[in-house]
């Protein structure tokens, strides 16, 4: 019985290994030289927008919002193959991918409840599996909440913001169930 269960685990697998597969791509990028650093805003599966990301002393830098002289990292990499990309795009040798592309796969990462009244929780959201961005959720007088976005992020596409503020919604109801 154990050998058949590892079978059925081996396309599943497989299909994680395919490379560009359900996979953020560099859509649109134009890097900025600036003394020893590089900037850029990226637009990756034409769909979302990265904006300052940094190539510095050999090292690819997103990102930081600062908000009452503390910095925060709203947007983070998750995988070396899309550090690889920014990597090479910032070197000159490949920024945009021409291929086709799906929409983005979000999955909620993390929630965090905050004890303020109006930014009530961070909800973390994967992109992919390549980029991580954290959202505030912002209680609106009626009741209800809304995503409140990072600074340095942008959603281009109406499908994507729509299902961002699903995503946001679920993983907030999520944590708010499990502390009831």
């Amino acid at each position: 019985m154990k050998r058949i269960r590892s079978l059925a685990v081996l396309p599943a697998a497989l299909l994680l290994t395919v490379p560009g597969a359900c996979a953020l791509e560099i859509t649109s990028a134009v890097p900025v030289v600036s003394g020893k650093r590089q900037t850029s805003d990226f637009v990756f599966s034409r769909s979302l927008a990265v904006k300052g990301i940094a190539f510095e002393n050999g090292a690819v830098v997103m990102p930081v919002a600062v908000y009452k002289e503390r910095e925060y990292a709203d947007i983070r990499l998750l995988s070396k193959t899309l550090y690889g990309k920014l990597e090479s795009c910032f070197s000159g040798d490949k920024c945009s991918y021409s291929g086709k592309i799906s929409a983005p796969k979000l999955s909620v990462l993390e929630v965090k409840t905050l004890k303020s009244r109006v930014r009530v929780a961070n909800v973390a959201l994967s992109f992919d599996g390549d980029l991580s961005v954290v959202f505030g959720v912002l209680k609106k007088i009626s009741g209800g909440v809304r995503a409140a976005y990072p600074e340095n992020f942008e959603a281009k596409d109406p499908a994507l913001r729509d299902l961002i503020e699903t995503k946001v919604k679920e993983g907030f109801a999520g944590a708010v169930d499990k502390k009831k």
